[in-house]
């Protein structure tokens, strides 16, 4: 826990002294929190809200504790004897999401449950006649697409919707508190950003006039697996072992003789595992270099912690008592990386990042996507960033549209262009779940009959420079994928050393064989442009795990959860200020440079 909340505190750009640490410690220990991102989470909201978000102190923790975790815990005992007596009912005051968090505020969505009636009992609300649906944004664009059979039967099946706050919500928070509060969250320029694409080969970007893929031999795969496990394998070779130690190291041998001489052996290979499936402790094997298809199978009695995956390129230290077994002593997986180039801007930038899909999955009406232009057009950004999928090749009634996959998407993107106008750039990240989209990872970009000087079309994954400010984006879940796949003992926080692997082994999409088996992934392709050999300032990672915001690596990382999902849907937005170095930095501090929060839709 100490080293949890330290690495939490530390992303949070705060550097508790010791005796606050071992406080922070002790009422995690006595309020049975057990997750310190929760317990920082809960710590920042608070300090926000009372005192102007300065850093924390024994005397602000005590604060803390009386008017956050006291009242939280009081609350949580009161609720238990809510059925056993016959009080007033609850009010919104005492079931506020944000009334944990030391913030109290008025819930009408509440209200409608606990004071429609005097009964005490929970009960559903009456529908009221007022709600319908969403109007048309200015001129009347609706998103539901021509369908065979009439849009209002689509409601049939029963919502299994979670939803646990209210619309404008926010459930994430990264930055310096004077930039949060500070920010109108409105951009202050007339006038579009200049996009740079950097993803290239042959210095071109992924499109459709460079696409190639699924021609590609079996020996070619080979040659591309082998080509990224030597260039990896040296760049961890030179970071753990220096250019001498690895002049003077002792690698795989090729006769059993020196094999059995060798007390401690070093070992460069690619992780496999045995069944093709998630790796376990029982099924992991190493696939050694310059070995003729020599793989070993990995024995982790020896070793304290892990992380590892199918297709990683790893430096194994240990020794083979006997047969093709490997006992590992050590893995290494960290390797020297190229660092983000300086944000150089000299203006603030606003961004507001979301995710398809963008309607749920009993429907077509795209009622998120009506809810999200109603906030753009309160809060117009300088960069807009949409990932796919926007038309799910999976969704239930895809097969009824009575019009073209692309004529659906021509008047989609017309009715966004409309509404956010010509101000605002707009980047659009193709997915290869989308049914217009090419069938293939990495994808290339969707294609238009119309063109518009701000939209700009971007392969998944994409490297781009706005105006000074390097972006990584990709829509493919690769985050899911791998902590669904990895085997892991004793290795940190999961979500900060799944990121990390895509940093370390320099790539998007670093599994293979791909953790998704309808996944079309295409080796030859990847290894041209789905590679990540420096790092972006900021990367976006949407996924199906929970929404977050991190900074590793100096890369602010966000996921902003999906638009349209169960829980009611999340989007990101975030600005990137010019910052001056300070005294006790060479470089600006991300903590201090962009600020980030993720709200509910």
């Amino acid at each position: 826990m100490d080293a949890e909340l330290k690495q939490q505190f530390d992303e949070m750009g705060v550097e508790p002294s010791g005796p606050v640490l071992d406080k922070c410690i002790e009422l995690a220990i006595s309020y049975n929190i057990d997750d310190a991102t929760e317990f920082v989470e809960q710590w920042m909201a608070f300090s926000l809200s009372h005192l102007q978000g300065d850093e924390p102190t024994i005397a602000n923790l005590g604060e803390f504790e009386r008017k956050v975790l006291q009242v939280k815990r009081e609350k949580g005992g009161s609720k238990k004897s809510t059925h056993q007596s016959k009080s007033k009912p609850t009010s919104a005051l005492d079931t506020s999401s944000l009334a944990s968090y030391g913030l109290v505020e008025d819930d009408p969505m509440m209200d409608d449950y606990v004071n429609e009636s005097t009964s005490t009992l929970p009960h559903t609300p009456k529908a009221s006649n007022e709600r319908t649906r969403p109007s048309a944004l200015k001129s009347g664009v609706l998103f539901s697409p021509a369908s065979f059979s009439p849009q209002s039967a689509k409601r049939g099946t029963p919502s299994t919707s979670t939803v646990t706050g209210r619309p404008g919500d926010i459930v994430d928070t990264f930055g310096h508190p004077k930039l949060l509060s500070a920010s109108t969250w409105q951009s202050q320029v007339e006038q579009a950003l200049p996009v740079v694409q950097k993803l290239l080969h042959n210095d071109a970007p992924l499109t459709m006039s460079n696409l190639s893929y699924m021609n590609d031999l079996l020996y070619e795969r080979c040659e591309d697996l082998h080509d990224r496990l030597v260039d990896i394998g040296q760049a961890l070779v030179e970071k753990k072992l220096g250019a001498k130690g690895a002049s003077d190291c002792s690698w795989y041998p090729q006769d059993r003789h020196t094999l059995d001489a060798l007390h401690v052996l070093h070992a460069v290979g690619m992780i496999h595992s045995d069944d093709d499936g998630p790796l376990d402790a029982h099924s992991a094997l190493l696939a050694v270099l310059d070995t003729d298809d020599k793989f070993l199978a990995l024995n982790f009695s020896q070793i304290k912690s892990t992380s590892i995956f199918p297709g990683q390129v790893v430096l194994a230290k240990g020794f083979i008592p006997r047969g093709d077994t490997f006992v590992v002593e050590e893995i290494y997986t960290d390797r020297k990386l190229t660092p983000a180039p300086p944000l150089k801007v000299d203006r603030e930038v606003q961004f507001v990042v979301a995710a398809g899909p963008y309607t749920h999955s009993t429907d077509l009406f795209y009622d998120r996507l009506h809810d999200l232009l109603k906030y753009l057009k309160d809060h117009r950004p300088d960069v807009l960033l949409l990932t796919g999928p926007f038309v799910d090749a999976e969704h239930s009634l895809v097969g009824e549209l009575a019009e073209t996959f692309d004529s659906f998407f021509e008047k989609m993107i017309a009715g966004i262009m409309e509404v956010v106008g010509s101000n605002t750039t707009v980047l659009l990240v193709s997915s290869h779940k989308d049914a217009l989209a090419t069938a293939v990872y990495p994808t290339p970009p969707y294609t238009l009959r119309r063109a518009y000087p701000n939209l700009h079309l971007l392969a998944d994954p994409s490297l781009v420079d706005l105006d000074g400010i390097t972006l990584g984006v990709s829509s493919t879940d690769v985050l899911d994928h791998l902590l669904s796949h990895e085997f892991a003992t004793n290795a940190g926080e999961r979500m900060h050393r799944a990121i990390n692997h895509l940093f370390n082994q320099a790539s998007f999409y670093p599994i293979c064989p791909p953790a998704d088996e309808n996944m079309p992934y295409d080796s030859h392709l990847a290894q041209k442009y789905a590679q990540l050999k420096q790092l972006p300032n900021v990367l976006i990672l949407p996924s199906d795990q929970r929404h977050f915001i991190r900074v590793v690596n100096d890369c602010l990382v966000i996921n902003p959860g999906r638009l349209a999902d169960n829980k009611g849907g999340t989007f990101a937005r975030f600005l990137v200020t010019p910052t001056a170095p300070t005294a006790t930095t060479k470089a600006p501090n991300m903590f201090n440079s962009v600020a980030c929060q993720i709200q509910r839709i």
